[in-house]
């Protein structure tokens, strides 16, 4: 699995800025949100809550084959990111894609992207931790079968010894940062159930 980029990371944190100042009191006539759509856009942004359903994954899949998708930018390699002013200006059309295939707005929208992207960066970091974990054990088997050798030097035996222990504590390190979870464990099932098609539909916006 290829590590995601930060450039997405950055468009999601510059969605969530846009979100922010168009959150801020404004007139009667330029208000944006009542306080529904407040409450349901925190539960968007609490990943502790289960959000991603079979009906919004497939919406958003489908929103992927769109020939003219104005979220291009999160999927495409080398794509211009736009900073919150370029994406305040844009909300009608984001809305309207949004709404288009199924999803109350954009921050409906980009709060599914959101889930998708920390269950493949979640994803990413346990295959990561995995293979150096595999690396470790196998230098923890090799020292532990040189302390089997019955001429092994006293400074060989300690070095070895000081390998192990290193090892193990590694291991367990890792073992237990992979145990913290980015989101819940419900999303985390469906990005699971969904990552072949997401990598599929991914390709569609790869550069050569």
């Amino acid at each position: 699995m290829k590590r995601p980029t930060l450039r997405l990371i950055g468009l999601l944190l510059a969605c969530c800025l846009t979100i922010a100042c168009q959150s801020k009191p404004q007139t009667s006539t330029a208000g944006m949100f009542s306080s529904t759509a407040k409450a349901a856009q925190t539960v968007a942004n609490d990943y502790t809550k289960p959000y991603l359903t079979d009906e919004k994954m497939n919406q958003f899949l489908a929103s992927m084959k769109e020939d003219h998708n104005p979220f291009e930018v999160m999927f495409k390699e080398g794509g211009q990111m736009r900073n919150p002013l370029d994406l305040a200006t844009q909300l009608e059309q984001f809305n309207a894609f949004a709404h288009k295939y199924g999803f109350q707005d954009y921050q409906d929208y980009t709060a599914v992207w959101g889930r998708i992207m920390a269950g493949e960066m979640q994803m990413w970091a346990a295959a990561m931790a995995k293979e150096s974990a595999d690396g470790f054990q196998k230098m923890i088997d090799s020292a532990q079968a040189d302390l089997k050798k019955p001429n092994l030097s006293p400074e060989m035996r300690k070095m070895d010894e000081e390998q192990i222990a290193n090892m193990q504590k590694a291991i367990a390190d890792m073992n237990k940062a992979d145990s913290k979870s980015t989101i819940n464990d419900a999303d985390m099932e469906m990005v699971k159930k969904y990552k072949d098609q997401i990598e599929q539909a991914q390709k569609k916006y790869k550069t050569s």
